[in-house]
């Protein structure tokens, strides 16, 4: 009944006629996400600055996966002059513009949120941050339609990717003894599958606004090796090293009330399933 229900989704989402724009189409996320409008028959086109369609007007929604992560000189500049080259595209031609941000949140000793605003950690956080005002910006200046999602930790599909459930389970394969550096740190993870249901579920919702995304449930690094390690059934000694826990970003959890009651949708891939999932497949 479920599965029906998301079919006839799609099937509308179909008529409509739908068309998207995606930025950063090579990358983790971003690929995963073309791959998975190609199954669900959503048209969309793969972003190019140097090139791309001269009328934008037939396009419905841009999402903007494009962003510098590596530690290179001037990415936060080179993220903002993509970020407000892609808005102004937006504007002229009435495009939703569809932003994945960080959930970086600052938290007290009793795993409290503190701020309901992004707490930057590194470059990267920091730029998000950076882009998140310019677009609010162009939304109060220009009125600008727009989605921030800001994103938890993201898994599946593959572990060619630096996140930490990729690089646990890289290591595990290929060690036998693995040191695991702020074991007492939580996060919280939401599947690739999952995110890109919403993705598909926001393109039919009208408003403005900001929404995290993630399973609502919080897991210890420790944990969660524990967990991989007993998936891959290998015998690896885990050496937990001081300090447990990190001076800065070591919790997060989703909240996810507002996203589930706006988008009708809700994480249906538990940790354990996803990660076997994930561990069987072997990319």
């Amino acid at each position: 009944m479920k599965n029906n229900t998301f079919k006839y989704i799609v099937h509308i989402l179909n008529k409509i006629k739908y068309k998207l724009l995606i930025s950063g189409h090579s990358g983790y996320i971003g690929s995963f996400f073309c791959k998975f409008l190609k199954e669900k028959n959503i048209k969309f086109i793969k972003f190019d600055y140097k090139k791309f369609p001269k009328n934008l007007k037939q396009y419905t929604h841009f999402f903007h996966f494009d962003f510098k992560i590596k530690r290179e000189k001037n990415s936060i500049k080179k993220n903002s002059q993509n970020l407000l080259r892609v808005l102004s595209l937006c504007i002229k031609n009435d495009i939703k513009f569809v932003f994945p941000s960080t959930a970086s949140f600052k938290y007290n000793s009793k795993k409290k949120r503190v701020s309901s605003q992004i707490s930057p950690v590194n470059d990267y956080t920091l730029s998000k941050f950076i882009c998140e005002k310019k677009i609010l910006e162009f939304h109060k200046k220009n009125k600008l339609n727009y989605f921030i999602f800001r994103i938890f930790n993201v898994y599946g599909d593959n572990t060619r990717n630096r996140w930490v459930v990729a690089s646990l389970i890289k290591k595990f394969r290929k060690f036998k003894k693995v040191q695991i550096d702020n074991s007492g740190n939580y996060r919280d993870f939401i599947n690739l599958t999952d995110l890109s249901i919403l993705f598909i579920k926001s393109l039919d919702i009208k408003k403005n606004g900001i929404y995290e995304v993630g399973s609502g449930k919080s897991i210890s690094i420790k944990n969660l090796a524990i967990l991989i390690k007993k998936i891959l059934k290998k015998n690896i000694y885990l050496d937990f090293t001081k300090p447990f826990s990190s001076k800065k970003n070591f919790y997060s959890q989703a909240q996810i009330y507002e996203t589930k009651k706006i988008f009708s949708w809700r994480p249906k891939i538990g940790l354990k399933k996803g990660l076997k999932s994930l561990i069987i497949s072997k990319k």
